[in-house]
């Protein structure tokens, strides 16, 4: 039987895997939380595969693919989404059962799923080179930067004579690179297309996609009838 093949971006990991937690996201409580669940899986208290209730789970070579740097990952990663968690809970990267494993919250918003699962997939590339959890994360936030928000992309959206950016284009730059909008402004600020003055106030904006006006109908009366406020017809005439 030949060798099995590598997977393209993966150097193999011939030896046993250590059960350990690598990288955890968000504040104390959200860490210690995710500490929690993990031990609660070593103590087999609740599983992961086959997949159910608790999480749904997935591979990660998509990811891992859309990063395209060649690293040490685990043979195999797969990613878990876990329901019923505290919305403060973020996630974390693992390795377990000989697998590495990025387990994220299911009630987190798109976007944040995204991103924070692309940098706890980076992690489990990095660990080997990176031991230490601070410079971890350092090294895999930028290549997040580097793969997810490329340089010339986010300078298109922003330069220093912007004051003023509405919720509307802040969510349009959010969908655009599939990221948060502050993990986007905390790039141009990195790559210093942003002001630090620019940055504490655009991280301000909460981003909005425009309600969309009901269609117009004309009623029986005769009048003109939609979903409209009274400012929206200043000047209007009727």
């Amino acid at each position: 039987m030949g060798k099995k093949k590598q997977p393209v971006n993966q150097f193999a990991i011939d030896f046993r895997l250590q059960n350990r937690t690598l990288l955890h996201l968000g504040q104390i409580t959200a860490q210690r939380q995710g500490e929690e669940l993990f031990q609660a899986l070593l103590n087999e208290e609740w599983l992961l595969e086959p997949a159910g209730e608790v999480a749904d789970v997935s591979s990660g070579q998509d990811i891992i693919r859309q990063l395209g740097r060649r690293l040490s990952y685990p043979e195999t990663v797969k990613v878990a989404q876990l329901h019923r968690l505290e919305t403060e809970f973020v996630g974390f990267s693992a390795l377990y059962q000989d697998k590495g494993w990025v387990f994220i919250n299911a009630r987190a918003d798109e976007h944040e799923r995204y991103y924070y699962t692309s940098l706890l997939v980076a992690s489990l590339g990095l660990y080997m080179a990176y031991p230490k959890v601070d410079v971890l994360y350092q090294r895999a936030e930028k290549l997040i930067f580097d793969a997810l928000l490329p340089e010339n992309e986010v300078q298109s959206f922003f330069h220093r004579g912007i004051t003023k950016i509405s919720p509307s284009l802040a969510m349009d730059i959010a969908d655009f690179f599939r990221v948060p909008f502050f993990v986007v402004l905390k790039r141009a600020l990195t790559l210093e297309v942003i002001s630090d003055e620019q940055y504490r106030n655009f991280m301000t904006v909460k981003p909005e996609r425009p309600v969309k006006a009901r269609p117009l109908f004309v009623s029986k009366s005769g009048h003109i009838e939609g979903d409209f406020d009274d400012e929206q017809w200043i000047g209007g005439g009727f």
